[in-house]
């Protein structure tokens, strides 16, 4: 885990290749350059870029059309999955993160719905405390199916970014989520933990669904956010 800090090549990549059609170098329409040409220039196998370029196809900025290749299509691209840490960058904030309870239990009901696993699975429970410039802005509980990360809990939680753990250590691409907001009053232990005494806190709750290759479900977490220190944005267009 030498390298913990660095992402996997093949995400390298396609992060450098969405800059390029996110700033118009590689127009919508335009045929996507071919893998060959594309191995060739990052010095690296075909297969790494077949996976760079598959995020990108997730991700809804490349198309694949049989018959005719692949093109660049950002009419039909996504919101963009990130981590609580990614947000907090590209708004300028510096990310925190607090442990509050890691453990295993099994699942029943709408949460073994939730991870697509049969009732009595076990799965790993992560809570935790995140701030924004030290500042308490939100509450995350998560939970993983045991059988993609047996070993999970044996990593440092508090220190190393979740997601970044589970597709550079486990292999696991998170591609696609589902998400749901609602809203509502926050508990007096979410009030002060989040550092409220007041017990009127409203909470925006975050459920969401993460997929991975095949769709396979990765994680499914419950994020509550302070409706005072948060704002969800989202862009919208009426026309194309």
């Amino acid at each position: 885990m030498d390298n913990f800090g660095k992402l996997p090549l093949y995400l390298s990549i396609k992060d450098e290749l969405e800059k390029r059609i996110l700033s118009g170098r590689l127009p919508s329409g335009q045929k996507f350059p071919s893998e060959e040409d594309l191995s060739k220039e990052f010095g690296v196998s075909t297969s790494t870029i077949k996976r760079a370029i598959g995020v990108l196809v997730s991700n809804g900025l490349v198309e694949r059309t049989p018959g005719r290749g692949t093109f660049v299509n950002t009419n039909r691209a996504q919101t963009p999955l990130r981590s609580f840490t990614e947000e907090m960058e590209d708004r300028g904030l510096v990310a925190g993160s607090r442990l509050l309870d890691k453990s295993m239990l099994s699942v029943s009901g709408e949460l073994a719905w939730h991870l697509d696993v049969i009732e009595g699975s076990e799965v790993f429970f992560i809570y935790r405390l995140w701030t924004a410039n030290d500042i308490p802005v939100a509450l995350d509980e998560t939970y993983i199916p045991k059988a993609l990360c047996p070993d999970l809990l044996e990593n440092d939680l508090s220190i190393v970014p979740l997601e970044r753990l589970l597709e550079e250590r486990y292999s696991l691409n998170l591609i696609r989520a589902e998400e749901y907001v609602t809203a509502r009053l926050a508990t007096e232990t979410e009030s002060s933990l989040l550092g409220e005494t007041d017990d009127k806190l409203v909470v925006l709750t975050v459920e969401r669904k993460i997929e991975g290759i095949s769709k396979q479900r990765v994680m499914y977490n419950r994020i509550l956010y302070r409706a005072d220190r948060y704002i969800l944005h989202f862009e919208l267009t009426r026309y194309q």
